[in-house]
């Protein structure tokens, strides 16, 4: 045989050692996949809902630029419109404007829109003149379409009737009503006058005002300590 040529048992030796210098790398590979699949499920698992739902809400593409931009009112929207002494902000609702009436919560602003035939959801800068005096016309007259007990004033000193009072009126009848307790010498009046608490509210503790502090004893100087040897 000549140099060149080989026995074949060293083929088969040389082609088995070509195999399996293969097979590590192929093995390797596979290897490699199967730990990114893993890390990947394990990514999905770890995520929350949340997470997902605000990455989708992310990749969304804005429909027409119009995302992010305010309506455009109208030219004859009305930015604040005036009702009983009070400027509303036309941007609110019916019940959110009504309840910026000093006088008026959220169930006396839903009774006036119902009363007036107004629709609680329209903008309160939309409203036609028409129903803007149809409201003005139930805030004047509230005791006559309100039941007792939602009224804010009940049996009024002077007159015995209940009365409710919006804007302006609720400040004047309380400072009216303190004035009269303050004449008739009234314990409430008395307790005005001072400036203390009216409706049985402890005093020692909470609601101090101006310089009231605790009790503090005097400390004699060494001139008092002299004149004490002195007169002895």
């Amino acid at each position: 045989m000549t140099e060149n040529e080989n026995s074949p048992e060293e083929k088969t030796h040389y082609s088995n050692n070509k195999s399996e210098e293969n097979q590590p790398s192929e093995k390797k590979g596979t290897s490699e996949e199967m730990r990114n699949e893993t890390a990947a499920q394990e990514r999905r698992v770890a995520k929350p809902d949340q997470q997902r739902k605000k990455e989708k809400k992310g990749k969304q593409p804005a429909k027409d630029g119009e995302a992010g931009k305010k309506k455009e009112h109208d030219e004859n929207f009305n930015y604040i419109v005036r009702v009983v002494n009070t400027d509303i902000n036309g941007e609110n609702n019916i019940v959110q404007g009504l309840t910026q009436i000093k006088g008026i919560g959220r169930h006396m602003a839903t009774l006036i829109a119902d009363t007036a035939g107004v629709n609680r959801k329209i903008k309160f800068g939309n409203l036609p003149e028409p129903e803007i005096k149809k409201l003005k016309d139930v805030l004047e007259n509230i005791d006559k379409y309100a039941p007792a007990w939602m009224l804010n004033y009940q049996k009024d000193m002077y007159t015995g009737e209940n009365i409710h009072l919006i804007s302006t009126d609720v400040t004047s009848r309380v400072r009216d009503d303190v004035n009269m307790m303050k004449m008739i010498r009234s314990y409430r009046g008395v307790r005005h006058e001072l400036g203390l608490k009216v409706r049985g509210q402890r005093s020692s503790s909470n609601g101090r005002k101006g310089l009231a502090l605790g009790v503090s004893k005097r400390r004699e100087g060494p001139a008092s300590a002299g004149k004490r040897e002195e007169s002895k």
